[in-house]
């Protein structure tokens, strides 16, 4: 679906159209352009190249129309804002200088052992449904891979969903793990995803959810001599200095102050922080993420500091979970990432897993692809001496993806 330009872009368009000409003539039979459009590389309609300011606005009517919900203030934040690179990370494919498809990439430092390396996390793939089947999603991968081969990130590394996850493996990512996401599950029927009879069933079981977490808690004692304090926001030092407590040897997004004063702008969610003290010793941290939608209300353990066990971590945790569960009552699903928290912890909340039954059947895995970019050394699908595709070597929370 075509949509008319205004005054104001005719001279940026027209300058896009010669970039494209030239990019035409420099690049792009990659994917093997001939082959799937049946066409020779000169009548190729299509012009795969790297995002450009001008492209701004093209991608933002495209998000809407294929996925939705646009919203330049998202745009700014993920994209434009983003601190770790000086350009927007993204791959879009143009016909007759209009953009028809995007393969955008949100960026993270990340921590690998005692260094930093560069992480590129494809995200919010697009393809305008009037151009699919030509081979847009593969040309627009194979050209992120080729534009950064000799530039600074290290590796890809993404959460893809049951659609685009063979389109990854078709390019060469590999799977790391399956991510378990752990659910209290509060209001069943959010879980539902639009089926009537099982909204209905779901409804009927609210009280019993209700009285089970409720019983679950009163299994639980919290250390007498934590406090918790909930913070509006992210007390910055607080959360840097528990991160640096000590940091385990696998790859994750590296917590500083970087870090905490961009990653949890995003106007999508709403953020608060909680904090437990022993002796006025900060000893624990968790953030916390809140999102409506459709009435709603799931609330995420977002972030969890130290990342690694220290000798008062548990006791934090326990005061913290104890907190949150109180204070997020009425959302529909409180959920963890990972196994930062132990998930003995929150199985004592009434946290259940995704990986086994009821839940595997009502939602959907969340599963780890990565493709290293540079040379390690010479070593084949490491980096920063460690196995990317080894699951021991990551430690995933919800801030490391790029969707919450």
């Amino acid at each position: 679906m075509a949509t008319e330009r205004t005054h104001s872009d005719a001279e940026s368009t027209d300058g896009d159209r010669a970039t494209d000409r030239l990019e035409r003539s420099r690049t792009d039979n990659i994917g093997g352009a001939a082959s799937e459009n049946g066409r020779e590389p000169g009548d190729d309609p299509y012009v795969i190249r790297p995002y450009q300011p001008a492209d701004r606005e093209e991608f933002l009517e495209l998000y809407d129309r294929v996925l939705g919900d646009r919203n330049d203030e998202w745009f700014r934040w993920k994209y434009e804002d983003n601190p770790y690179v000086d350009h927007v990370p993204m791959i879009v494919a143009t016909h007759e200088g209009r953009v028809v498809g995007t393969k955008p990439c949100f960026a993270l430092e990340l921590q690998v052992g005692s260094t930093t390396k560069l992480g590129l996390q494809p995200a919010d793939v697009m393809v305008d449904p009037d151009h699919r089947r030509n081979g847009l999603y593969s040309r627009t991968t194979e050209r992120l891979k080729d534009h950064y081969r000799d530039r600074e990130p290290a590796l890809f590394f993404n959460f893809p969903n049951e659609a685009t996850l063979s389109g990854s493996l078709k390019h060469g990512w590999r799977i790391v793990q399956e991510v378990p996401t752990f659910y209290r599950v509060q209001r069943p029927d959010a879980l539902a995803d639009g089926d009537g009879r099982l909204e209905t069933l779901a409804s009927l079981a609210r009280p019993v959810a209700a009285g089970y977490c409720r019983a679950r808690e009163r299994l639980v004692a919290t250390p007498s001599d934590v406090t918790v304090d909930r913070f509006d926001g992210i007390p910055v030092d607080q959360f840097v200095g528990l991160a640096g407590k000590r940091t385990p040897g696998t790859i994750h997004a590296a917590r500083d102050e970087t870090f905490y004063e961009w990653r949890f702008d995003t106007p999508h969610w709403s953020y608060e922080a909680y904090l437990a003290s022993r002796n006025d010793v900060p000893v624990a941290g968790v953030v916390v993420g809140t999102r409506v939608d459709d009435r709603s209300q799931t609330t995420c353990l977002t972030d969890v500091v130290p990342l690694a066990e220290t000798p008062a971590r548990r006791d934090g945790l326990l005061a913290i979970l104890s907190r949150v569960v109180q204070d997020h009552r009425d959302a529909a699903i409180l959920a963890a990432s990972g196994r930062v928290i132990q998930p003995t912890l929150l199985r004592r909340f009434g946290f259940h897993t995704d990986q086994r039954p009821p839940l595997s059947r009502l939602t959907e895995p969340t599963t780890q692809v990565t493709y290293p970019i540079a040379d390690d050394g010479g070593h084949e699908w490491t980096v920063g001496g460690r196995a990317v595709t080894d699951p021991a070597n990551w430690t995933i929370t919800f801030a490391e993806q790029d969707s919450w």
